[in-house]
């Protein structure tokens, strides 16, 4: 497997465009193929990953994160299940109920996240769901199972495994953020998907530290994923992975 980093075409060959192997991949023991309950896995990449304009990190959503019904997050992915376009596309999506969601897909766990879809009907499992607090991005979720004709769609909840991450990865700690839902939707402003006009320097955060927000050489996406978008500006593509 392969990761891009630093592009937003698939076909647009970037000159900032890193190009990395992937030289380890771990993945839940509990996965459940049936229900895509821990559906998720850590890659460890060849060489850490230097930030730059164009590639820049992400916190993660810890353990006592919350995500209530109709809060705003955006979802990234390229195309649709019909048409696969090129480039990469945002959509700002709300977060439904466990009620709603396990109404049309009955089978799925209570530790889900789902959202309400949006007119594209996205089919790249492993894709990120991003959640704005404050000045700090973080990634919520991880695309599982994708809704199409008003259904909602399916993320894997990064707060979850904050416990299964930490103590799979070695060297330094991973860092998390907390995220808890207002009484009403949360406003946000689109994350950028394109390099900015002016150098800028990466954002920091003294909350975020550790493995997704240093650079260190792992990441993470779900089961069967053909493509993963794990930070702003940064975007993965993977081969096949069973469990």
């Amino acid at each position: 497997m392969v990761v891009l980093l630093g592009s937003n075409g698939l076909l647009d060959p970037s000159p900032n465009t890193v190009r990395l192997n992937v030289i380890n991949a771990t993945c839940h023991p509990g996965f459940d193929f049936l229900t895509r309950e821990r559906n998720i896995c850590l890659l460890k990449l060849s060489a850490p990953v230097n930030f730059t304009d164009y590639i820049q990190p992400i916190c993660l959503a810890s353990e006592n994160s919350t995500f209530n019904n109709e809060t705003s997050s955006w979802a990234i992915g390229f195309g649709h299940i019909e048409k696969l376009s090129d480039n990469l596309q945002e959509a700002k999506v709300s977060i439904v109920g466990n009620d709603v969601c396990k109404a049309r897909y009955p089978w799925i766990p209570d530790s889900i996240i789902c959202t309400r879809q949006t007119s594209s009907c996205w089919d790249k499992l492993g894709a990120p769901l991003m959640t704005q607090s404050k000045s700090v991005w973080l990634q919520s979720g991880i695309f599982s199972v994708p809704g199409c004709n008003a259904s909602p769609s399916v993320y894997t909840p990064v707060s979850q495994y904050q416990k299964w991450i930490s103590d799979t990865v070695t060297g330094t700690p991973p860092g998390f953020v907390t995220f808890t839902s207002p009484h009403s939707s949360l406003q946000t402003t689109a994350p950028p998907t394109g390099p900015p006009t002016t150098p800028t320097a990466p954002p920091t955060s003294p909350t975020c530290v550790g493995v997704f927000c240093s650079g260190e050489n792992l990441i993470h996406f779900t089961h069967f994923s053909s493509l993963c978008v794990l930070v702003v500006l940064l975007h993965v593509f993977a081969g096949t992975v069973g469990n």
